[in-house]
C-alpha cells in the first residue's frame, strides 16, 4: 500500500502544477455551486470540467501527461469510495432488515441500466467500441474504468459518460420522486446510489445521513453486481 502511495506521490510531485490545476478548477466549481444555492445545473463537476478542459487546450497539455500528473487523485477515488461506507455502521440494523428488498432493487436496477445502455447504444451507433464505453455508465468511476478497460472500451469516454449519467440522475431524481410520491428517504437514497453512483450519493447526503447511507449501499452493491454480470452479458450480446 505504501509503495503504491509513494509511486503516485512521485508522479504527482514531478508535475505538481497539473494537480494544482485540477484543485483550482474544482474549488471554482464548488464556489459557484454554493453561490447558486446548490442548483444541479451549477454542479461542481459541470463547472470545473469545462474550465479544466479549456485550460488543458489553452496550455497545450497532452491529456496523457495530465492524467498521469493527477495519478494520486485518481488513485484516491478508490479509498474515497470505500470511506463512504463509514455511515453504514449507524444504519446497519435497518439495512440488514431490508436486505432482501435492497438486493432485489440492486439486481433489477443494475441489469436494467446496463441492458438499456447496450441496446440503445447498438441502436444509435455502429461503433462497437463506443457501445462498450456506454455499458458501465451506472457504476462509480473507478469500477467503470476497470470494467471498460476489460471490455475494450475507451476509458477517456467512459469517465465523461459516468459523469453525465450522475448529473442527469440527480437533475431528474426529485422530479421523479415527487411524481411517484416517493417520500421515504431510504428508498430515495437507494435509487440515487444505483442510478447516479457517487454523484447521486453525495446528493443523498445533502438530504440526510440516512439517505446517504442507503445510497452508499446501493452504489456499492450495484458496483459489485455489475462487475460480475456485465462482461459475460456484453460478450453474449456481441458474440
Amino acid at each position: 500500500m505504501l509503495e503504491i502511495i509513494e509511486k503516485q506521490w512521485q508522479q504527482t510531485s514531478q508535475s505538481s502544477w497539473v494537480i494544482l490545476l485540477s484543485l483550482i478548477g474544482f474549488w471554482v466549481g464548488i464556489s459557484v455551486y454554493r453561490r447558486s444555492h446548490k442548483k444541479v445545473l451549477f454542479h461542481p463537476l459541470l463547472v470545473s470540467t469545462p474550465l479544466i478542459a479549456g485550460a488543458i487546450l489553452w496550455l497545450q497539455i497532452d491529456y496523457t501527461d495530465y492524467y498521469k500528473g493527477n495519478g494520486l487523485l485518481n488513485w484516491l477515488l478508490g479509498p474515497a469510495t470505500v470511506a463512504l461506507a463509514v455511515p453504514l455502521a449507524r444504519y446497519l440494523r435497518q439495512l440488514s432488515s431490508l436486505l432482501p428488498v435492497i438486493l432485489t432493487a440492486v439486481f433489477a436496477g443494475g441489469l436494467f441500466a446496463a441492458l438499456c445502455a447496450i441496446l440503445l447504444g447498438f441502436w444509435l451507433v455502429t461503433d462497437t467500441q463506443l457501445v462498450l464505453s456506454l455499458a458501465a455508465k451506472s457504476v462509480t468511476t473507478p469500477i467503470a474504468m476497470i470494467i471498460t478497460e476489460q471490455l475494450g472500451g475507451m476509458i477517456i469516454l467512459v469517465t465523461i459518460i459516468v459523469l453525465m449519467t450522475g448529473i442527469v440522475g440527480i437533475f431528474f431524481a426529485d422530479k421523479i420522486f415527487n411524481r411517484l410520491a416517493l417520500t421515504d428517504e431510504r428508498w430515495q437514497g437507494l435509487v440515487l446510489g444505483i442510478t447516479a453512483h457517487a454523484i447521486g450519493t453525495l446528493k443523498a447526503f445533502e438530504k440526510s445521513p440516512r439517505c446517504g447511507a442507503f445510497s452508499t449501499i446501493g452504489m456499492g452493491l450495484n458496483g459489485i453486481w455489475t462487475s460480475f454480470f456485465l462482461i459475460p452479458l456484453v460478450n453474449r450480446l456481441i458474440h
